[in-house]
């Protein structure tokens, strides 16, 4: 990134941040206060709030935005930062960063977090990549794989439902980790296999709030080589959402099940599930959504500046110069996690590495 782009982009950004004084307007049903917006925070620190050695990526938020869990290879953090990457979680109300267990090593894909910040889901493994789910309350990771007919499962995990108790993650024999796609119920142990062999390989998956439903791509033979399809695990029926529209690529299934956010040729889109409408959102392609089908995390044509956009009105919020991943925006669009290089996003970030940042946009 330009140093004078991107110097000039994080200071617009910062135009009306105010004192981080903390006040009690602002306090929600946990009781944790939060100081007013609009304002940039660094989320990627110590328990006590210093800055980290080493980068932090991949930032990912609760719906209440209390809890982000995120990548990085901080040597505060004990990770071997020349080799793996490690994953924290912490919780923004005390400052407590906790290790996720079992997920130090190779980092095979972004991580994600319930709703309800509970549980976090990752793929890691220091040789293929293994899917886990973390518990926040008991402490412990569970391994998320089908149960073994012989063959060496790998796999990647996508989605939780808001409760944690639903799982789409991707399964299959190397070198092909995604050949099958399931939803995991993990109270029963169950399976429910959604996307077969026969389909072709599963790039992404996103599960409703309740489990029942669950969007996903699909990578296909032909010009477009990709689709967006829906499963509703009640009646079996499966929906292609992007037809007519190229090669595409899911972004957010909404909570509620019933829209549909999108990238394909032309940039953004979301489908309504119950109406059978697709609209146009914008020229360039969403990287994250709330998961309440609202708010589309919007990249820049010059790839520098994330916008956040109101799908209901319309309307614009810078959000900051970087990237995002699916799962950084929090219910209502109050708050989104990005990854930034930038400097003059808070006082004194001097340690010359990315880092995870959370925009307060109202």
């Amino acid at each position: 990134m330009d140093g004078a782009l991107r110097t000039g982009a994080a200071t617009a950004v910062l135009a009306g941040v105010v004192a981080l004084a903390l006040t009690g307007a602002d306090a929600g049903a946990t009781g944790w206060a939060k100081p007013p917006a609009p304002r940039t925070e660094r989320v990627s620190t110590t328990s006590a709030g210093g800055q980290l050695d080493g980068h932090s990526r991949q930032g990912v938020l609760s719906d209440d935005g209390r809890y982000a869990a995120f990548s990085t290879k901080a040597v505060e953090f004990g990770c071997e930062r020349n080799v793996y990457t490690c994953l924290r979680l912490k919780d923004r109300a005390t400052g407590e960063v906790t290790a996720v267990p079992g997920a130090d090593g190779f980092s095979w894909a972004p991580p994600v977090i319930s709703g309800d910040g509970r549980h976090v889901g990752f793929t890691a493994g220091t040789k293929v990549p293994v899917p886990e789910v973390y518990d926040r309350t008991t402490g412990t990771s569970v391994r998320v794989l089908p149960e073994s007919d012989g063959e060496a499962w790998t796999g990647e995990l996508w989605s939780l439902s808001r409760d944690g108790a639903h799982v789409a993650y991707g399964a299959g024999t190397r070198p092909r980790p995604t050949q099958r796609l399931y939803v995991r119920d993990m109270a029963r142990g169950t399976d429910d296999l959604i996307s077969g062999e026969a389909d072709g390989d599963k790039e992404y998956a996103s599960v409703s709030a309740d489990g029942t439903r669950v969007a996903y791509q699909l990578r296909t033979a032909g010009d477009d080589s990709a689709d967006v399809l829906v499963r509703n695990r009640t009646t079996g029926r499966t929906v292609q959402v992007d037809k007519g529209l190229g090669r595409a690529g899911l972004v957010q299934l909404g909570a509620d099940g019933r829209q549909v956010v999108f990238t394909a040729d032309g940039g953004t889109y979301v489908h309504d599930l119950r109406t059978g409408r697709t609209r146009h959102l914008a020229q360039t392609p969403a990287v994250s959504a709330s998961r309440d089908g609202r708010y589309a995390l919007i990249g820049a044509a010059d790839g520098d500046t994330l916008t956040l956009l109101d799908l209901r009105t319309g309307s614009r919020t810078p959000v900051g110069p970087g990237d995002a991943v699916p799962g950084a925006v929090t219910a209502r669009g109050r708050e989104v996690a990005f990854t930034s290089a930038a400097t003059d996003l808070v006082p004194d970030d001097t340690n010359g590495d990315s880092d995870i940042f959370v925009r307060h946009t109202r």
